[in-house]
C-alpha cells in the first residue's frame, strides 16, 4: 500500500520537474497563484514590448521597461516614462519569445500591464507596485 501511495505521488509530481535535483524549479509569487518554471517581478525585468508609433502607425520594438522606445520608421523618439500613453500590441516572452497574454488587475489604478504569461513555456511576470 505505502509503495503504490508513493508510485502515485511520483507520477503527480513528475510534470512539475524540469530536471532530478529540481534547482530550476520556482514557483511564482503567491499573487499570481500559478506554478511555473521561470518568472520575474517588477517593471525593470519587464518582458520585452512591441508598441505602436503614434505617428506613423509602425511597429516598435521595446526591450526592457527602462529602455528608451524609439521608432525605426520616423525616427520618433519616446521616453520609458511615455510607455502609458503608446499603445501596447504585445509583450514578448524572454524565454521562448512567443507572444505572452497580459492584462491589468487594477485598470483604474495603472496604466501598464500588472501581469504577462506565456501560454507556451509558463513563463510569468508581475508588475511589483507594492
Amino acid at each position: 500500500m505505502l509503495g503504490r501511495l508513493k508510485w502515485l505521488a511520483d507520477r503527480l509530481i513528475e510534470p512539475l520537474r524540469t530536471d532530478d535535483d529540481l534547482e530550476n524549479f520556482r514557483l511564482s509569487i503567491p499573487e499570481a497563484q500559478t506554478t511555473t518554471v521561470e518568472g520575474d517581478i517588477g517593471w525593470n525585468k519587464r518582458p520585452p514590448a512591441t508598441l505602436q508609433c503614434p505617428r506613423c502607425e509602425h511597429e516598435i520594438y521595446q526591450a526592457g521597461g527602462m529602455d528608451p522606445i524609439d521608432c525605426p520608421r520616423c525616427v520618433a523618439e519616446f521616453t520609458r516614462h511615455e510607455f502609458p500613453e503608446l499603445e501596447l500590441l504585445t509583450l514578448h516572452c524572454p524565454v521562448c519569445k512567443d507572444r505572452m497574454r497580459h492584462g491589468r488587475r487594477h485598470p483604474n489604478a495603472f496604466d501598464v500591464p500588472e501581469w504577462a504569461t506565456c501560454r507556451s513555456c509558463q513563463y510569468h511576470w508581475e508588475f511589483d507596485h507594492f
